[in-house]
């Protein structure tokens, strides 16, 4: 989707791209890391300091990658992630999105950490 992008994010000098995916979802074209994203991370390891981490994937991953983060010294306003999984209609009619009070349709997708952490259990 952001293949342009990753490319220019590639070359920059301020920023550290990981590119990763799980087992069996690479080919021969793959050229970055294969495995679960808490893993890689960990392996990484990046630094806190003058960082922001962008997590987007399925809910699970973002579950086990946000301990990782806050581990490894990120912030919850460090740290943002995306929840359009739960999108149906995208104008806050149907309800499929809503998650406490909150719509993820209108009020996001884009949440920080803290905005992931003050949710309802439910996600």
């Amino acid at each position: 989707v952001y293949k342009r992008e990753l490319k220019e994010w590639e070359e920059r000098g301020d920023v550290r791209l990981v590119k990763t995916v799980d087992p069996g979802g690479n080919g021969p074209e793959w050229d970055g890391k294969v495995g679960f994203v808490p893993t890689i991370l960990e392996e990484a390891a990046p630094t806190a300091e003058n960082s922001i981490a962008m997590v987007c994937g399925p809910p699970i991953m973002i579950k086990f990658t946000l301990p990782v983060l806050e581990k490894l010294g990120f912030t919850d306003e460090q740290v943002y992630t995306t929840l359009e999984n739960r999108m149906k209609c995208g104008l806050g009619k149907c309800g499929r999105c809503n998650v406490g009070n909150v719509y993820v349709c209108k009020d996001g997708p884009v949440f920080t950490a803290k905005q992931v952490k003050e949710m309802p259990a439910e996600f």
